[in-house]
């Protein structure tokens, strides 16, 4: 039977183009509904990465390996570029499940980082059910960013990836409040956050928060947003864009208040560093 949190849930995915080849420009992701077993996909091979959560219904899933496996809910599906896959759905009307695709350079970088495995392409994620609304979230902004923004879009894209494909371990509750603190701080990097308002959504007080948080990261929550937004920075301007650009779409009043934090947290101006992205150091306090 359909899990009736779900049942609200219909069919609605996205597709969108980055630059380069299908291969390495792809970026989508959504809910696919798969009703019927002719909605299998058998002998199936993409050129770029696909990984999905199942959250309702069943099937097998097999490889040119020989690989096999039983999917129900919460089995994490990775589609590996060139492998020959099948995914056999169990036509009672009840598959239901969450994916996000991007190319094949960004899927190699990840394995080479041991943050995904392709030899491994099903696992299990045992808190699927409290990811849906970062999967709603996700494909909102996916689906209403201008290109401007997708560079961010593909960057959330590989952490849901890594995230099913990694599960996190169990934690204890302080462990587990810092775990949502860091995530709520690494996004939306455009918009003001303070430590404050992150306490608030924590139902903590301030003082307590910002203790435990700097006794778990060794840095206070609003260096470690600092921190999030310089690496934003450095990787935009390593992509060539502008500062203006940078300044802009990291929510900065303008140029100079973003030319100065930058200087102070990376040791070097943000032009310099465009010129030499080497001649510098990691974002500190």
């Amino acid at each position: 039977m359909a899990n009736p949190k779900f049942a609200q849930l219909g069919h609605q995915v996205i597709y969108r183009f980055v630059g380069g080849t299908p291969e390495n420009g792809i970026l989508s992701c959504g809910f696919m509904r798969k009703p019927t077993a002719q909605k299998s996909q058998i002998n199936f091979k993409i050129p770029y990465y696909s990984c999905f959560v199942l959250l309702c219904g069943s099937g097998e899933y097999q490889d040119e390996t020989g690989f096999c496996a039983t999917l129900s809910p919460g089995c994490v599906v990775q589609r590996i570029p060139g492998r020959t896959h099948s995914t056999q759905v169990i036509g009672d009307g009840n598959w239901l499940e969450f994916y996000v695709s991007f190319g094949e350079s960004c899927f190699h970088s990840l394995v080479s980082l041991g943050l995904l495995h392709p030899e491994r392409p099903v696992s299990f994620c045992p808190n699927f059910e409290s990811l849906i609304s970062e999967f709603q979230q996700l494909l909102n902004q996916m689906t209403n960013s201008p290109d401007a923004e997708l560079f961010y879009r593909l960057l959330e894209c590989q952490q849901t990836a890594v995230q099913l494909v990694n599960p996190p371990p169990q934690y204890s509750q302080s462990e587990a409040m810092i775990c949502r603190a860091c995530a709520m701080l690494e996004k939306d990097l455009d918009k003001p956050l303070s430590p404050e308002q992150v306490a608030r959504e924590l139902c903590v007080g301030y003082e307590f928060f910002r203790k435990q948080f700097l006794k778990k990261t060794g840095i206070t929550p609003g260096a470690y947003r600092r921190q999030k937004r310089m690496t934003a920075a450095q990787m935009m301007l390593m992509d060539g864009q502008s500062v203006k650009a940078v300044s802009q779409a990291l929510g900065y009043s303008d140029p100079f208040s973003f030319s100065k934090q930058f200087k102070r947290c990376c040791g070097i101006s943000p032009m310099a560093y465009a010129k030499d992205p080497q001649n510098t150091f990691s974002p500190s306090e």
